[in-house]
């Protein structure tokens, strides 16, 4: 075999028209780079004058400067980011870039980053200027079969006299991921100056070729931003960078090298930090307690919701301890006496010990029956695994087709992601939805609130009302997206809006005709949904979204023992 030579151009921070970092300044609110407004005021008093007396006068001029403040960043190029190397080689401390920050107050300031390859926002891989299938994804692999390149920070200027920013954890004098979203790596906390010669910090990176990499030339970007003050955030499009922003960092990593964000990281300020709304927002996140992947999206309504149904098998054997760090638990309810039938507290931290007929064993529904029987009470904690099931839509008001199998669904002539969108999930009876062992406990009176669910931490099981259009969070996802004209109407369906049922199974929202379990039978499967709420409507019924062609209602008043699908919206 010849001799290979692997070149990897990873050139930052250059004046050059090759450059490959882009940075730039952001200005938030009423933040601006340069602003000099004049105020002039003018008086003059006179007394009247006549003919045969003198006065004397007087007169006064204001003169009023207000300058904004202001932030700039700049970079200069100390090495080139240049390297050739060889296939089975680490190489660390690639170039030198020192980037410079002013700022004339004292708000403090965040910088952000991105991956930028190809001048695309997000891309953060090398990129074989040939062949752009060899291109080398962003990890932090030393040795082995796979080929990645990082990025490592230093606030050790050159110039000691400089008071440097704090570097994030993840990049402090320490390889990390090129990110592929807006990801904070550095900032100056508020109430320090550096008017006179600013700060600075420096930039560098480090790059494996395993032993199979391709020979070639490989470029690679990072893209920064500068936000101030310090307490500002960026204003963002999609879910995955406003994660990014809050200085959250991926967790999972798949069999194709794409990292996730985890479903119990999801906090308010994220959600509402998303300018967007509708697909343009949509991500994958991954939920810890399983490693499964659900589609999560901000709707029309402001709110984010899971976009995919839940398929947590409660009490499986690949699920983690489902307790108040992972699951949608109350640790002050738990601890009222409302939860406390299977309910243990260690150190501050509650877990939910389903009772053993609450285990999932893989039901298989054959035709339309679930074996073993549904039991036909509102004690026990129920819920059935549908297996790999798909219902698919073709976006009219005819029932779905149920595909047995991913690749059924795909044999169809149906993308993969077309089909995994209307995933059936698992189907639960209200007393698993809301986390108990015995639900009979929990909501007597109509509008009353079970505090707990089986949904991920950080989210929760929407509310519905049938009177009450404050809380109805159904009716209002329903009313905002234009599927409906009404937020609630009794017990009567509140009707779709022209188009309203095609648009409430298609993009964004993908509402599933997944059915619903009565007994041991599965009814309706592929002609309409149920969807359960947390709000208690008697002693032994709760609220539910229930549609199908024909009738829509955000708050169906429906006995607990039903096995309804799950989705959830971030508290």
């Amino acid at each position: 075999m010849g001799y290979r030579t692997t070149k990897y151009k990873i050139e930052a921070g250059s004046n050059k028209a090759s450059n490959y970092t882009d940075f730039f300044y952001h200005a938030f609110r009423n933040i601006l780079l340069v602003s000099v407004p004049l105020l002039i005021v003018s008086g003059v008093v006179l007394s009247h004058l006549s003919l045969h007396s003198s006065a004397t006068g007087s007169g006064t001029d204001s003169f009023t400067v207000s300058i904004s403040s202001a932030c700039t960043l700049s970079s200069v190029v100390d090495s080139e980011h240049n390297i050739e190397t060889n296939v089975g080689t680490y190489v660390a401390d690639v170039g030198k870039t020192t980037i410079k920050t002013l700022c004339n107050d004292g708000n403090g300031y965040s910088v952000y980053a991105v991956g930028y390859s190809n001048n695309e926002e997000g891309n953060n891989k090398l990129i074989n200027s040939e062949r752009p299938e060899y291109s080398i994804d962003t990890g932090l692999a030393t040795s082995g079969l796979t080929s990645a390149w990082a990025m490592k920070l230093n606030n050790i200027p050159d110039d000691p006299s400089l008071t440097p920013p704090t570097i994030e954890s993840d990049y402090n004098n320490t390889y990390g991921l090129v990110p592929p979203y807006w990801t904070k790596v550095a900032g100056r906390a508020a109430g320090t100056t550096d008017m006179d010669e600013g700060s600075s910090f420096t930039t560098t990176y480090a790059v494996y070729a395993s032993s199979n990499q391709h020979a070639g030339t490989y470029n690679g970007q990072v893209k920064y931003m500068l936000v101030h003050p310090n307490t500002n955030k960026p204003t963002l499009n999609n879910l995955e960078s406003a994660f990014a922003s809050h200085s959250i960092q991926p967790i999972y990593r798949d069999e194709d090298n794409k990292y996730y964000f985890a479903m119990q990281d999801m906090t308010a300020d994220i959600c509402s930090s998303v300018s967007g709304d509708g697909e343009t927002t949509a991500t994958r996140l991954v939920d810890i307690r399983d490693n499964k992947l659900y589609w999560v999206t901000k709707l029309d309504d402001g709110k984010c919701w899971m976009t995919s149904n839940l398929d947590l098998d409660i009490g499986g054997t690949n699920v983690a301890a489902l307790t108040s760090e992972n699951t949608d638990i109350s640790t002050t309810a738990s601890g009222s006496g409302i939860y406390t039938d299977g309910y243990t507290e260690q150190d501050g931290v509650w877990t939910w010990n389903p009772v053993s007929t609450a285990i999932t064993s893989n039901y298989h529904i054959s035709n339309t029956t679930v074996s073993p029987a549904w039991g036909n009470n509102n004690t026990a904690p129920y819920s059935a695994e549908g297996g790999d099931t798909y219902y698919y839509t073709s976006n009219n008001t005819n029932n779905d087709t149920r595909y047995n199998s991913l690749q059924d669904c795909k044999n169809a002539s149906h993308t993969e992601d077309e089909c995994k969108r209307y995933f059936a999930g698992n189907y639960y009876n209200w007393t698993a939805a809301i986390a108990s062992n015995n639900s009979t406990n929990i909501g007597s009176t109509a509008g009353e609130i079970a505090s707990n669910s089986i949904c991920p931490k950080g989210w929760r099981l929407p509310n519905a009302s049938q009177t009450d259009n404050v809380n109805n969070e159904f009716g209002r996802m329903l009313y905002q997206a234009e599927i409906t004209a009404k937020v609630s109407a009794g017990n009567n369906s509140v009707g779709y809006t022209t188009g309203g049922f095609n648009k409430l199974r298609s993009n964004p929202y993908y509402l599933v005709r997944s059915g619903y379990i009565v007994g041991s039978t599965l009814t309706y499967p592929g002609v309409g949904g149920g969807y359960w709420s947390s709000m208690v409507s008697s002693s032994t019924h709760a609220y539910s979204l229930v549609f199908n062609g024909t009738v829509i209602n955000p708050a169906t008043n429906y006995s607990r023992y039903y096995g309804r699908s799950v989705r959830c919206v971030a508290r």
